[in-house]
Formats: structure tokens, C-alpha cells, sequence
């Protein structure tokens, strides 16, 4: 901590710091997705144009009718992950909300699956669906969920298996929903290696880590943990 700055001051900075990422990331995706639909809207004239013309047999509108679908093809993923980008954006504005936690995951993951392609491990969803909706904190529960992510990845560097496999399911539990983490070929998950502000960040929610847990006939083929997240009374 700063030397004159309270615990609870440097805390507000960071809350503002946060807020004012926030409202940055939310102009500017709000801002791509413009460009984006001006793009989309030039490449759909593009393909009118293609197809009032004719010519599909010949290898240049061949050519041009597969350049104009890729265009649009990553212009809607493109639009995708900035839409994704403003919803992370916005759920600083209010420190405590109602929300979906399948929905968070959702779209914590589209920016997690580049880095789980990268070190070769297949990430998975495993959602329970009708899931109620909690109170707490959404921003501050991305932030453990991607610190629990990045956990993951590194016990499963270090499994020394073929099998790279990262399952994040969610399931209704009593008093909130339970999120599990389920590491394929990784015998053991030692929980003791999460830093101290991972857990201090987990006791602020009111949340709860358990494990670690092993699946499997006779033979521990994998192993995790769940992070029990409860709905705290609205205030």
C-alpha cells in the first residue's frame, strides 16, 4: 500500500480504476461493432452486386463469391467478440448484481479459448441449463473464474499427459450454483498452490473451493475442484 493511502482509500482508487477499464472497453467495442456493421453492410452489396451479375461458373465471381463469405463470416465473429467484450465491459458498472452465471461463463469463455488452443488443451462447457439467477459480485467472480482457469491450465502443463482437457460444468446448488473444474489426466489437483488473493478474492464472494475430486473406475483418470458460489441477501 501507498505510504498516506488507507487501506479503504487505495481500495475506492481501484474500484475507479476498474470502473474507468470498464467504461473504456465499452466505447471502444461499442465503437468496432460501428465499423464492423458498416463492413458487413459494404460486403453484403458486394455479394448483391455478385449475384445481379451473374457468372457464378467463371473462377473470378467463383473466387470473389468465397472472398466475400469469408469477409462476412469474420466480420460476425468479429462482431460476436465484441459484443462479449462490452458485456465483460459493463459488469463493473454496479459492484453487486443479479446475473446469470452460465451467461458469465459463456462469455468469459470466447476469450479463453485462443489461449486453450494455443497449449493444445480442449476447453469445454458443460452447462446446466434453468439455472436461478444469483446476487454478488459478477466482476469479481470473471476474475477468480479466470484465475481458476489459468490454474488449470498450468496443472495441466505439468500432468505430463496427451490427454489436455479443461470441463467447466455448473450445476444448481443449495443456496447459489456450483461451478466445477474437471482436469482430464491430471491425477491430483493440489489446491494449496492458489495465491493468497485468488483466495481472499473467493472469501469476499462468500464463495467456497472443494476438492480436490477424482472421477474415474478404479483409476483416478482425472481430478478437480468446484467453487461453490452462493446469492447473497439483496441489500
Amino acid at each position: 500500500m501507498t505510504a498516506g493511502i488507507t487501506g479503504e482509500q487505495a481500495q475506492a482508487i481501484r474500484q475507479q480504476q476498474m470502473a474507468s477499464f470498464g467504461r473504456l472497453l465499452a466505447d471502444f467495442s461499442h465503437e468496432m461493432r460501428n465499423h464492423l456493421a458498416v463492413i458487413q453492410e459494404a460486403n453484403g452489396l458486394l455479394e448483391d452486386i455478385l449475384a445481379m451479375e451473374g457468372g457464378e461458373e467463371t473462377p473470378l465471381f467463383t473466387s470473389l463469391g468465397e472472398t466475400a463469405a469469408q469477409i462476412g463470416q469474420r466480420v460476425r465473429r468479429s462482431a460476436n467478440l465484441c459484443q462479449h467484450l462490452s458485456g465483460m465491459a459493463h459488469r463493473s458498472d454496479t459492484p453487486r448484481s443479479s446475473f446469470q452465471v452460465n451467461e458469465l461463463l459463456a462469455e468469459l469463455v470466447v476469450f479463453l479459448e485462443r489461449s486453450a488452443r494455443s497449449q493444445q488443451v480442449t476447453l469445454r462447457l458443460d452447462l446446466e441449463q434453468g439455472l436461478e439467477l444469483i446476487y454478488n459480485e459478477p466482476a469479481l467472480l470473471q476474475y477468480v473464474l479466470y484465475q481458476l482457469y489459468a490454474f488449470s491450465l498450468e496443472r495441466l502443463r505439468n500432468g505430463q499427459t496427451n490427454e489436455q482437457t479443461l470441463v467447466i460444468s455448473t450445476a444448481q446448488a443449495e443456496g447459489g450454483v456450483a461451478i466445477s473444474f474437471r482436469l482430464g489426466g491430471v491425477p491430483e489437483v493440489d489446491l494449496t498452490g492458489l495465491s493468497e488473493t485468488v483466495s481472499a478474492a473467493v472469501a469476499s464472494l462468500g464463495a467456497q473451493l472443494q476438492g480436490p475430486e477424482r472421477t474415474g473406475e478404479g483409476t483416478a483418470d482425472s481430478s478437480g475442484f468446484r467453487l461453490l458460489v452462493p446469492s447473497l441477501p439483496v441489500a
